[in-house]
């Protein structure tokens, strides 16, 4: 039997005329939407669109579900609205990584919550395959995760974009460039959290892409601070610059790479917690994200 996501889909095509159209109203790939629609249609047995060159057009068997679909849709959405009038608290689940639920959530949860009934309930966990598992499961509703997008039903919505810079003692000889040469940082004692570890991946990635190899690495457990053993003189780091931002230590630097990389943070989330879940994210910035918009 098909779901409310697939008529939502079906809906959102017939009305947008373009799969492209759609998929980026509904936050899909359009690989994901035409797999959906593809299985829609052998649920029930019948072609429910024309594939055109200019776009796509409904069969008759497919105008008649678009006019049941957007009745039904409608009375669910009625439906949910009315049943939330019955509760005094509503609570959005959401996960997210340490260094976004520390340096990226905490106005944003502040300015949603701030004079209405909401309420957030935050679960923090070490990777964004630990998250994504969470949501699947039903244990949140909505996950800020790395370099990662959601399979359907769950919708994926890129937030930001930011780069890794290095941190390093504020005495230490890269200090004193503008810009750090990525082999040349590698060549000194690294500090990093053991696997698994999205930033290690992404660190592992910028090895390859540019043939270098760290010479030697520290590797910590998630509960320690990589900044405390920087600080200490064991060795340099690297941080996102959403955490660089509140480095407290004056004894420490950051500076950016001369061969730049990063990591995109995308909200990926139930289709019933879209509405929330984005209001969160957009909460207290007047804008769609921080520290800068990912396209």
């Amino acid at each position: 039997m098909f779901r409310l996501e697939q008529l939502a889909y079906l809906v959102a095509t017939a009305e947008k005329g373009s799969l492209n159209k759609a998929a980026k109203a509904l936050y899909l790939s359009q690989p994901a939407l035409s797999k959906q629609l593809a299985l829609l249609e052998k649920q029930l047995g019948c072609r429910l669109f024309h594939r055109k060159r200019t776009g796509i057009e409904l069969t008759e068997a497919g105008r008649y579900l678009y006019e049941r679909a957007s009745l039904i849709l409608e009375q669910v959405e009625e439906t949910v609205a009315g049943i939330k009038r019955f509760s005094e608290q509503q609570r959005l689940r959401i996960g997210a990584l340490p260094s976004v639920a520390n340096h990226y959530l905490p106005g944003r949860v502040a300015s949603y919550t701030a004079g209405e009934a909401g309420k957030v309930a935050l679960v923090v966990k070490d990777t964004s395959e630990e998250l994504t598992a969470l949501l699947e499961e039903g244990t949140v509703d909505a996950v800020l995760v790395q370099n990662r997008a959601g399979d359907a039903p769950f919708l994926t919505r890129p937030l930001l974009h930011e780069s890794y810079l290095a941190v390093l003692p504020a005495d230490h000889p890269l200090a004193e460039k503008e810009a750090v040469d990525f082999a040349a940082f590698c060549r000194e004692p690294l500090l990093i959290h053991r696997d698994p570890c999205d930033i290690r991946e992404d660190f592992r990635r910028q090895c390859r892409r540019l043939g270098v190899q760290a010479a030697h690495l520290l590797e910590l457990d998630f509960n320690d601070s990589l900044l405390a053993y920087a600080a200490m003189g064991n060795g340099l780091t690297i941080v996102p610059e959403m955490a660089a931002a509140s480095l407290g230590d004056k004894g420490l630097v950051v500076r950016p790479f001369c061969q730049p990389f990063g990591r995109t943070i995308a909200l990926i989330c139930h289709p019933g917690a879209v509405r929330e879940a984005v209001r969160l994210c957009e909460a207290g910035t007047g804008e769609s994200s921080s520290p800068r918009s990912a396209e």
